[in-house]
């Protein structure tokens, strides 16, 4: 082989080499470059924006997920002074959502919004005139704020309230709310069987029931909405969670070793200490009672009495136990505990009228409960790769 010869071959060698070189560490740099986008996949930290937020269980729900809640939107101020006592790292907007814009308020997008909007439209304790109320009309508004969202818009919204939202109107008013939510670009049905049924295993909104779902023992059914924006997702397979047992006794949840606030015990001689205490005499003494118009109803499932709003009117709209002190009503924070609010995560500040913390608390969603779809939620997200 000649000189020139074996330069030649020398030098293709080298080339061919230089080229592995090359395809090797390509390689190798865009694999490590796959290996820390998974790696941030993992450790990155999916936001929140919450619509009618009250006192935070939501937001209390995500956060325990490890969701960071950006921010907040409140009206009523006894409910702002309790959530900024117990989220003061979270931006609150005090005032109507009618009044709230993603322009003029520089909302950030979030990856998944909350809202609790008002029931009392809906429910069959209420006036009953859906969209015809001022504050059922407020569900066009989380529509509104949607679409101003544009393409930066929610990538999961999370909605809630009274089971018979289904049926109000007959069954024109949820119609009308699925139509709204496909519209704003999102995944979402409610279909229903021949006789107006709701068919649970094929609908992204489920009626769910915090003493099922929760170990929990509060009867509480509400009804639970989940859509997913068509920019992001192919479909919509939320999995809402399954019925679980193993109920905790309710007295758990009661403070039981000493006495409580002596103007919550009921004066055994009066009108109404009366009809408890013949009650009691007759039901379990470790049952939750209840005063209803003019009787009094034992609840004999172990558990406590859907906690409403009208806890905080006044009247015999709180539950009733007998604890060795006497016939008393729950307290404010044995009610918190019912809804999922954790005595290390939660308080109110100090000075809030004993009605308002009641209202707050039959308002608020059960922690423990919205925790699951907030756990699937998160899930949704990371198998996506958002």
């Amino acid at each position: 082989m000649s000189d020139l010869e074996l330069k030649r071959n020398m030098k293709e060698a080298v080339s061919f080499r230089r080229n592995i070189y090359i395809i090797t560490f390509f390689t190798l740099d865009n694999f490590m470059e796959l290996e820390e986008l998974e790696q941030d996949m993992k450790q990155r930290t999916y936001t929140v924006g919450s619509l009618f937020a009250g006192i935070g269980g939501f937001c209390r729900a995500f956060k325990n997920e490890g969701f960071n809640v950006l921010w907040a939107n409140e009206l009523d101020p006894y409910a702002c002074q309790t959530y900024k006592h117990n989220y003061p790292e979270t931006r609150l907007y005090e005032k109507s959502i009618a009044d709230l814009s993603v322009v003029s308020d520089n909302l950030e997008s979030v990856d998944v919004l909350t809202a609790g909007f008002p029931c009392q439209s809906f429910s069959l304790a209420g006036n009953k005139l859906g969209f015809e109320d001022p504050r059922g009309r407020l569900f066009f508004e989380i529509i509104r704020l949607l679409k101003e969202f544009g393409r930066n818009r929610p990538k999961i919204i999370v909605l809630e309230n009274v089971k018979n939202l289904i049926y109000h109107n007959n069954k024109l008013t949820i119609n009308i709310i699925e139509e709204e939510i496909k519209r704003a670009g999102y995944w979402f049905r409610i279909p229903l069987d021949n006789k107006g049924n709701l068919i649970s295993d094929k609908s992204n909104a489920v009626v769910l029931n915090t003493k099922e779902h929760t170990d929990i023992p509060q009867n509480r059914e509400r009804l639970y909405m989940v859509a997913f924006s068509q920019d992001f997702f192919k479909v919509n397979n939320f999995k809402f969670p399954e019925i679980e047992h193993g109920l905790k006794d309710v007295r758990e949840f009661l403070d039981l070793d000493s006495a409580a606030d002596q103007d919550l015990y009921f004066d055994v001689n009066s009108k109404y200490g009366k009809l408890f205490a013949e009650k009691m005499a007759e039901g379990n003494k470790d049952s939750v009672y209840l005063l209803r118009r003019a009787y009094v109803r034992e609840n004999k499932s172990d558990c406590t009495f859907t906690l409403t709003a009208n806890m905080g009117e006044g009247g015999h709209n709180v539950p009733v136990i007998q604890d060795d002190w006497g016939i008393r009503k729950l307290t404010p924070r044995e009610c918190a505990r019912l809804q999922g609010f954790k005595d290390n995560q939660f308080s109110f500040p100090e000075g809030m009228p004993r009605a308002k913390q009641y209202k707050q608390i039959g308002n608020a969603v059960t922690v423990d409960l919205v925790q699951k779809l907030a756990a699937q939620c998160l899930n949704t997200l990371k198998s996506s790769k958002i």
